[in-house]
């Protein structure tokens, strides 16, 4: 009988998810006391989900797309509101006309109820925290009850219905609510409805009269559609987007499909229209129509238009094939196409006239002509017949106060950032955003993957292959097809994530390769056809062993390769770049290979993005992918007074995913984290190879894959240090995409001065504003170092003086009038080191060989277990001789310690009598030891000494496998800035291939290190041991002295994954046991 129903249930919504030609409106007053737990009710009275929600009264109304001209009315801001903890005893009279609320709160709408302060927030990434056993387990299974407390918001609003708004059809629109609502308007029950990414409308023409109206909303947290909202985030309620009270003719424009088609190489655009009509009787149009004008972007010129008679839109559907798509067709000759580098956009104004010739309504959208195809020989993804790489974000709705409660101006804040930072495309993981996120992804032109609002990551494919749920998922994924099919940007649709496999997929599928054939379909949980002759088991689970790790990987398929038909892509999430080559090679596979998700960006990670990207470039099939995720996921907090960034357990919300939610490029408010800095440079348009330095012959590569050169300004400087002593442009530089050209510059060298570094900087600039950024902003860049051209300084001789040697059984200490350096024979350590009166040093200079880990360290490398013998090692270093000597330089100490036979350290200090101390490290560890986060020394510095200069990478951290980004030049920074803080406290603000650095107080005295070969350094106002069991920034306490590393080098961070070994950094940037050695000058600055 259950099943009777869901057939039942999904037929009923097929036929209205499809659009007919008028509204079919099931009106039920016999609503279920819960049919917030009933697979068998997805809502009642809910309108069919349209593209077109605004109705204008003019055409030219219509062309200006702004709302405010349209019959609207914005209902955000302030209602009353009232939280109970539970659904016991629910009282719904307060959704009636007399009720008193003048004891209740007032909300501010839209907003999350949990981060004003009613309930707690909840993060989880797979659990479910309203399913039994705390959400842990799938057994026993007692879906779709709720099984703790489940929280109800109450709502009302009152509003006055516009002049004349009683006789046209009044509608409700719910942009968001989480998770299901009862709607009562003056008192009647009006509807019901569930999905939280996907608006709610409603009919209230029979409810709302003129004058004062009540509106009352009953607002479930957790309901059976929370099953399938299973994603990695956290879980906050309430009515999350904007509320709009709408209005619209009896006789209207119901809604329309404007889906272009290119042709004749392109030259050719049609802007195919299905219009939906509502009317109660097909007679009241004889004699009306509808006309369709095309215009370029918000322009009064009309491109093409076409009328038809509106009658004429109503059709039978034949036996055999379907009813005429393009009822309306215009046609425009060279149209400008739409892509991300060229976001192209028409305006389309529908107008109805009736049989006078007035205006009755117009209705408007923006448009783009652009194609999206696959080559079925090579794989490659073709927008408007050209291959095209996919540079995207996945993309949480998030903001750390506001929640899920994004305004337009966040919403824009993300997307100019991804186009500054080179994106091109974003995914909206895990559930459709708000349309104007994707009006403005139109606008700046970045490719959208549209993903629905289906996750049950706990339960697998539990629910796609039961009958009951199939109805759930499908309304989801239609939903959003009808909401956003008008949107040139979304070239994909998504059927959810993590959710396994199984006919609702396949259904959801089919539904939308029928509807709309011009977007590829994606699902990477539609994995493997068991039936197929070429179908391989992964031998180790989901996920496959790359290469690197099983030497039986390159004779076996890869994974899974025959994904079913019904998925346009081959779709993984955190390959290895291994096992990403073994998939582009693979014979088994003809579709194009698409990163659902990639390059776990949790705390300081993102290392191997050079590497992915070399591959993608070398692979036409491989089609790039979505780095997870755009922002960090933090919730602003307070501890003891102290404002913090919270994840999952900070609430005391259990069960928690702890702060796994941190992956981010972007930090909680949406401002840039190093990462993203990083993710620019791999991502830029332009890339310039040197060919001959020497000769100013530079190789400069187009990598865009829609625009000239000529768009761009190329310009170039040669520098001595950080001086520009020549420059240039290069005019008029044309080159079509995806090609490249060998350029002279005109160099001159110059009288060169010893110890002075001379680089050639290239750069990419916009040669005109855009809407994302101004003219002369950089795209691209690129620094060569024409090392032939150095001239070593001269060896200068010692000072003149003596140094006087003064020993005991504890100490050695050299000093002169103006220098003091003291050792301490214990540790093996230089404790004090003071010039003219100056303290320099403030607690001792030390080998080190850890770090505080990173979440990657901890997940992926599991360093506190496998490496944990560099933990202590420096402690543990014993003292086996201490000596000092005169010597015709100055003063020598010799230090050598060891730890048994497994590591020797030894270190040599020439004192100088002009203060400065040559500092020499050799260092053995045994080969059968684990890989060092680092070899260097540490020490303390005087917190006078703030001010930074140095001559390295920067400005922005970087580590060995994320540094090419980062240009070696001179910079300047007091050292608070020269850390990140990232949510979790861990490793952070290291500089590599510094030449030398210097800390300086306000009055210019201070510390220099100079390298003898590049070092990697950085200075925190806190201590290694303290960062690294620190769990909260609040946790952290500057000590009174700067903590400064001097390291030979600092392994990378990683990052394919945070949980496997994957994630650890690639051998070529672990740091090996083994030989090294290594030199640094102190010298005071006075």
């Amino acid at each position: 009988m259950k099943y009777f129903v869901a057939l039942a249930i999904l037929s009923l919504h097929l036929s209205s998810c499809v659009h007919t030609t008028q509204i079919k409106t099931n009106r039920s007053d016999n609503f279920s006391s819960k049919d917030w737990e009933s697979t068998e009710v997805i809502s009642r009275n809910k309108l069919p989900t349209r593209a077109a929600p605004y109705s204008y009264p003019s055409t030219e109304a219509a062309l200006t797309l702004n709302r405010n001209n349209s019959d609207f009315v914005n209902l955000n801001g302030a209602w009353q509101f009232s939280f109970q903890y539970d659904d016991d005893n629910i009282d719904t009279r307060f959704a009636e006309i007399g009720f008193n609320a003048s004891e209740w709160d007032t909300i501010q709408v839209p907003s999350n109820v949990e981060l004003l302060g009613y309930d707690i927030p909840f993060y989880t990434n797979t659990q479910q925290p309203f399913y039994s056993n705390g959400g842990t387990s799938p057994l026993p299974d007692t879906t779709p009850q709720i099984s703790r407390a489940n929280p109800v918001s109450k709502y009302i609003r009152h509003f006055e219905l516009p002049q004349g708004w009683d006789k046209k059809q009044v509608i409700l629109h719910f942009g968001g609510v989480t998770s299901a609502f009862y709607l009562w308007v003056n008192g009647h029950k009006v509807g019901y409805s569930q999905g939280s990414r996907l608006p709610a409308e409603f009919d209230v023409s029979d409810y709302v009269h003129s004058g004062r109206n009540k509106i009352a909303l009953q607002v479930m947290r957790w309901s059976d559609g929370s099953y399938l909202e299973g994603q990695d985030m956290w879980k906050l309620s309430g009515i999350h987007r904007e509320v709009l009270l709408l209005a619209q003719p009896k006789i209207a424009i119901e809604d329309f499909f404007a889906r272009p088609k290119l042709s004749n190489n392109y030259q050719t655009g049609e802007l195919q229209i299905r219009p939906f009509l509502t009317y109660s009787d097909n007679k009241q149009l004889k004699g009306w129509t509808l006309e369709a004008q095309l215009y370029h972007n918000q322009q009064t010129d009309i491109v093409t238009a076409q009328t038809i008679a509106a009658d004429s839109i109503m059709q039978q559907y034949p036996q055999r094939e379907n009813i005429q798509f393009d009822l309306l067709n215009l046609k425009v000759a060279q149209p400008k196409l739409w892509s991300a580098e060229t976001p192209n956009l028409y305006t389309l104004v529908l107008t109805l006239k009736n049989d006078q010739g007035e205006v009755v309504e117009a209705k408007s959208t923006r448009v783009g002509f652009r194609e999206v195809k696959i080559d079925q020989n090579t794989g490659e993804l073709l927008v408007n017949g050209q291959s095209i790489k996919i540079i995207g974000a996945n993309r949480h709705d998030h903001h750390a106060v506001r929640g899920k409660a994004l305004t337009r101006a966040d919403m824009e804040n993300d997307v100019r950032l991804m186009k500054l930072n080179n994106f091109n495309a974003v995914r909206t993981a895990h559930y459709p955003n708000d349309p104007h996120f994707l009006d403005l992804c139109d606008e700046y032109g970045l490719y959208v993957m549209d993903e629905a609002n289906v996750e049950s990551h706990l339960f697998g494919g539990q629910f796609s292959n039961d009958p009951m749920w199939v109805p759930a998922i499908m309304d989801r994924i239609m939903r959003m097809v009808e909401r956003d099919k008008n949107h040139p940007s979304i070239i994909s649709w998504s059927l959810g994530n993590e959710s396994g496999m199984g006919p609702a997929h396949a259904a959801a599928a089919g539904w939308i390769k029928d509807y709309d054939p011009s977007r590829f379909v994606h699902y990477e949980g539609a994995q493997g056809q068991p039936e197929h002759p070429d179908f391989v088991q992964p031998p180790r689970g989901w996920y496959w062993v790359p290469e690197t790790l099983d030497k039986l990987a390159r004779h076996t398929p890869m994974a899974n390769p025959t994904d079913p038909v019904y998925v346009d892509v081959i779709s993984r999430m955190y390959p290895s770049v291994d096992y990403l080559k073994g998939l582009a090679d693979s014979p088994y596979i003809k579709r194009p290979i698409l990163m659902c998700e990639y390059e776990h960006a949790m705390g300081n990670s993102l290392g191997n993005l050079d590497e992915f990207w070399q591959l993608i470039w070398q692979r036409k099939n491989l089609i790039g992918g979505y780095i997870w995720d755009w922002m960090d996921q933090g919730l602003e907090h307070t501890h003891n007074g102290e404002k913090y960034l919270a994840y999952g357990g900070d609430f005391g919300d259990t069960p928690n995913s702890k702060a796994f939610n941190q992956n981010g490029i972007v930090d909680s408010y949406g401002n840039p984290s190093p990462e993203l800095h990083h993710a620019k440079y791999i991502f830029q348009p332009v890339w310039f190879k040197a060919v001959d330095l020497d000769k100013g012959l530079i190789n400069i590569s187009n990598r865009q894959f829609h625009s000239n050169l000529d768009k761009l300004q190329i310009s170039w400087q040669l520098m001595a240090d950080n001086q520009v002593i020549q420059q240039g442009d290069l005019t008029k530089l044309t080159l079509s995409p995806q090609t490249n050209i060998d350029v002279q510059l005109p160099l001159t060298q110059p009288s060169l001065q010893p110890g002075t570094r001379y680089w050639l900087r290239m750069s990419a600039k916009l040669a005109e504003s855009s809407i994302w950024a101004d003219q002369g902003y950089e795209v691209a860049k690129e620094k060569f170092e024409l090392t032939s051209w150095y001239r070593p300084l001269a060896n200068t001789t010692n000072s003149v003086g003596e140094l006087t040697i003064k020993q005991s059984d504890d100490t050695i200490q050299v000093y002169n009038q103006h220098l003091q350096v003291k050792f301490s024979r214990q540790l093996g350590a230089l404790t004090h080191y003071a010039y003219k009166g100056e303290t320099l040093v403030q607690s001792p200079l030390r080998a080190n060989f850890w770090r505080a880990q990173t979440d990657n360290d901890k997940g992926a490398w599991q360093s506190a277990k496998k490496l944990a013998f560099w933990k202590t090692a420096a402690e543990k270093l014993t003292v086996d001789s201490i000596t000092a000597e005169q010597t015709p330089a100055g003063v020598a100490v010799h230090i050598a310690q060891s730890i048994d036979d497994k590591v020797n350290f030894s270190h040599r200090y020439l004192i100088s009598v002009n203060g400065n101390i040559q500092v020499s490290v050799q260092f053995v560890a045994a080969p059968n030891l684990p890989p060092l986060k680092r070899i260097g020394m540490q020490m303390g510095v005087s917190p006078a000494l703030s001010n930074v200069e140095y001559y390295g990478r920067g400005p922005h951290e970087n580590y060995i496998d994320r540094n090419s980004s980062a240009e070696i030049a001179i910079y300047q920074a007091k050292a608070e800035q020269m850390n990140y803080l990232y949510i979790v406290p861990q490793e952070n603000g290291n500089r590599t291939d510094v030449d030398w650095w210097k800390l300086t107080s306000a009055s210019g005295q201070g510390l220099k290190v100079d390298g003898v070969q590049p070092l990697s350094m950085s200075i925190w106002p806190w201590s290694q041991q303290n960062l690294d069991q620190a769990n909260h920034s609040y946790d952290l306490r500057p000590q009174g002295f700067y903590t400064l590393n001097i390291d030979l080098i600092q392994s990378g961070v990683g990052g394919t994954d945070s949980w496997t070994a994957l994630g650890a950094p690639l051998k070529q940037y672990q740091v090996q046991p083994g030989e090294y050695s290594y030199e640094f000058v102190l010298s005071p600055l006075h």
